[in-house]
């Protein structure tokens, strides 16, 4: 599955995707993004960690659907692409 970052420059295949309350931005917003070994960026970011939370419990459904729909169980919107919410 494919995840578009919420400023639309990037997007992500594969990789360990999280909350990460260590990491927060300009504006001490909680970050949503990918961690490859010790390289990090961020896909988004969210006011409060409970947002954050929610928008990563999407993109699980969402990689879910996606993989029960390739193995012939399709459930809930079944997309290869997620793009980050903006809030």
């Amino acid at each position: 599955m494919i995840i578009v970052s919420q400023d639309k420059l990037r997007i992500s295949e594969n990789m360990e995707i999280g909350v990460y309350p260590e990491y927060k931005d300009k504006n001490d917003e909680e970050i949503i993004g990918y961690k490859i070994e010790n390289d990090y960026t961020y896909l988004g970011t969210y006011k409060t960690e409970e947002r954050a939370k929610e928008v990563l419990e999407e993109i699980i459904e969402r990689y879910t659907n996606w993989e029960n729909l390739k193995v012939g169980q399709p459930s809930g919107i079944c997309s290869p692409r997620y793009e980050m919410p903006e809030e």
